[in-house]
């Protein structure tokens, strides 16, 4: 199998890895200079953690050499940079690829539909609902691995083909894949944004001072009743659209296979399973500039767009621009974005499901 990987963060590299040592063909494309030349330079990627060892790789000097003849084209970066990656990578895919947003936030795969419609592009695209790695990069050539989780949604575009990417997926990663109906039920059950930007806020000062603690023991039983808060208001979207629910509780359960029963007990759970991971260093972290303006934004926007009230996430959203001076409203994934306003439930749920023609 041939898989392109864009992106060299942490995500991409533990992908990378965990695919070379199937003994598949790996390709990264990375939109830095400085990563292309580390990782061309090198040829290969260590990893450490569950596993030890080095993989080779592929470095491509653009995203069409990258993309060529690949049989998974896999968008490996944080949601700020989908825009940017879906524009470099849009014009060479083919009806025959697999395009997968690894992970998902926001509905990324309906941006690429648009794209791809535009050049009568059929391809699949399919959407994961968190990652398969519980990773941190140490460089541009290593990645530390904690965990591959245990169970990843998966849902298509068009909604039809989710079997058949769970099938192909399965070859590279094993069987980790559950098939949901729709793109937006994998978007809305991204719990990323849940249980990191309350957390965050209420430790900011760690963060700031870059304290080596790990991040689950941020989450005192107050902290966690903020994310119990943001996940009901959440999953008041989820049952307006119809789309299947999943709680934080039983992410943690199904993905990490977390102990207890509720989040106060779930969380110590996570930190003594895993040992990890080190809380977030630095005031400019994804937790905020990724999960709020592609995940608590687009939560809201979905909100106001089925006339669900979503009082605290709105409020959270508020107090992140005031503190980050950022209009994240104004920056984040919305359904006018997505080409998706203006439509009810139902007309939403049709064309997420056939995608842009």
């Amino acid at each position: 199998m041939k898989v392109a990987l864009l992106g060299a963060g942490s995500v991409a590299l533990a992908n990378a890895c965990w695919i070379g040592k199937g003994g598949h063909e790996v390709r990264l494309w990375s939109a830095l200079e400085e990563e292309r030349r580390a990782l061309a330079e090198s040829g290969s990627i260590r990893y450490d953690g569950i596993e030890a060892g080095s993989v080779e790789i592929k470095a491509a000097d653009t995203a069409q050499a990258c993309i060529d003849g690949a049989d998974i084209v896999m968008i490996a970066a944080p949601a700020f940079a989908h825009d940017a990656l879906i524009k470099e990578a849009a014009p060479y895919i083919t009806n025959d690829q697999l395009v997968v947003f690894h992970p998902v936030t926001g509905l990324s795969s309906m941006l690429m539909s648009s794209a791809l419609s535009k050049r009568g592009i059929k391809a699949t695209i399919a959407d994961l609902s968190t990652s398969l790695f519980t990773a941190r990069r140490r460089s541009p050539v290593s990645v530390n691995i904690l965990k591959i989780k245990d169970a990843i949604d998966l849902a298509t575009i068009p909604s039809s083909q989710a079997d058949v990417a769970c099938s192909l997926l399965a070859q590279v990663f094993g069987e980790r894949f559950r098939a949901q109906t729709d793109v937006l039920t994998v978007s809305l059950n991204n719990h990323n944004p849940i249980y990191h930007v309350g957390p965050f806020l209420c430790n900011l000062g760690r963060a700031e001072r870059e304290e080596n603690s790990i991040f689950w023991t941020w989450i005192t039983p107050g902290v966690s009743r903020l994310v119990d808060i943001l996940d009901q208001e959440r999953l008041a979207v989820v049952k307006r659209y119809g789309t299947a629910e999943v709680t934080v509780q039983n992410y943690f359960r199904e993905a990490h296979g977390a102990q207890g029963e509720n989040l106060d007990e779930i969380f110590p759970s996570m930190a003594e399973r895993l040992q990890g991971p080190i809380g977030p260093h630095g005031f400019n972290h994804r937790f905020i500039l990724e999960d709020v303006p592609y995940g608590l934004v687009f939560f809201c926007s979905l909100a106001r767009n089925a006339e669900v009230a979503v009082p605290v996430t709105e409020s959270i959203i508020q107090l992140c621009s005031a503190i980050w001076q950022r209009d994240f409203l104004r920056e984040g994934r919305t359904t006018e974005q997505l080409g998706l306003s203006g439509l009810s439930p139902k007309e939403f749920m049709e064309t997420i499901k056939r995608g842009f023609l």
